[in-house]
């Protein structure tokens, strides 16, 4: 049964950090310098944004460390600060705190190309038949993550950063009884190795990578 105090339409939430020099794309910075891996950032998170704004899907920002940077000013989202001892903690208090204002909850990272408003509307329409939705990625994690119901141990115990992140989850969904579903595997823009490939991607859009 719906529960009538809560907004039936779905809730993205963006995980994102404060745009601080040096601190952004940290392992881009040997090869692109400190203001060329800010740069990036900011073009990723922007095509993001770009892209949920136009799709009117209730939408906001989830913020390490700052969500009060000055940067985040002029964007007409809700801002919330993460929180929590690990990610997996802080996209638990996320989506927990999601589900207490929406029926269903999507939570998205900014590094990953492939998510647009199709890949998250995929999202939304799987989230229709189960409980859980994720966006595998080719480094064995995900970048997006759906519910439509607590799940409490979802995130618990998981190697975060390793390329078990992925299999460690289906198994705990699993252990749990709980039905989830996978979306078409993505990729990230992290290490310098994915350079190529994005600036390739942009190409293909009639773009260019910031600073090329």
């Amino acid at each position: 049964m719906k529960n009538p105090m809560k907004n039936p339409e779905p809730l993205i939430q963006i995980f994102c950090k404060a745009p601080v020099l040096g601190k952004v794309k940290t392992r881009l910075i040997q090869k692109l310098g400190r203001r060329g891996a800010l740069d990036l950032y900011l073009q990723m998170f922007e095509r993001l944004i770009a892209e949920l704004s136009a799709s009117g899907f209730n939408t906001e920002l989830w913020i390490s460390p700052d969500k009060d940077h000055a940067f985040f000013e002029p964007y007409a989202f809700a801002r919330f600060q993460q929180a929590g001892p690990d990610l997996g903690g802080r996209m638990s208090t996320a989506l927990r705190d999601g589900l207490t204002r929406h029926e269903s909850v999507i939570l998205v990272g900014t590094d990953l190309p492939l998510i647009d408003r199709s890949y998250i509307e995929q999202a939304v329409g799987a989230l229709q038949t189960h409980d859980v939705v994720l966006g595998p990625a080719e480094d064995g994690g995900y970048g997006l993550v759906g519910v439509k119901a607590e799940t409490p141990d979802m995130f618990s115990d998981i190697d975060w950063g390793t390329e078990s992140v992925l299999s460690q989850t289906c198994a705990r969904l699993n252990r749990d009884g709980l039905d989830f579903g996978l979306l078409p595997l993505i990729w990230d823009v992290d290490r310098p190795d994915d350079l190529p490939r994005y600036q390739a991607w942009l190409e293909g859009r009639g773009e260019s990578m910031v600073g090329q």
